[in-house]
């Protein structure tokens, strides 16, 4: 049984795939090929495309290691105290009415 005239894929005129066939391929090679610069895979055909996908992540490559070359040193961590640190004073006068009832009966309480 012959195919139907429709069943064919679209070619272009010049015997190469259409724009949608180009757009399809060109996010299946931007998934399979995520270390690239997407605006650099680019092309008319499926030859070019391919073509611009080792330019693309070499220029993704050039701005990886730029990058990290660029990344100053991560700081030191900062000095903490071991054990127990001195108690915070806490002004009485500052702290609202509820808070030094709470503590006067957990001073009770305790002794």
């Amino acid at each position: 049984m012959e195919r139907a005239e429709s069943d064919a894929p679209a070619m272009a005129p010049d015997g190469g795939a259409n724009d949608d066939d180009l757009a399809a391929l060109r996010e299946a090679l931007l998934r399979g090929y995520p270390e690239t610069v997407p605006d650099l895979v680019t092309g008319t055909n499926v030859a070019a495309l391919l073509a611009s996908l080792e330019p693309a992540a070499a220029a993704y490559r050039r701005v990886i290691e730029a990058v990290r070359a660029a990344e100053p040193a991560a700081p030191p961590a900062p000095a903490v105290p071991a054990g127990n640190a001195a108690p915070i004073a806490i002004d009485p006068a500052a702290l609202p009415a509820t808070e030094k009832i709470r503590r006067g009966l957990a001073g009770r309480q305790r002794g």
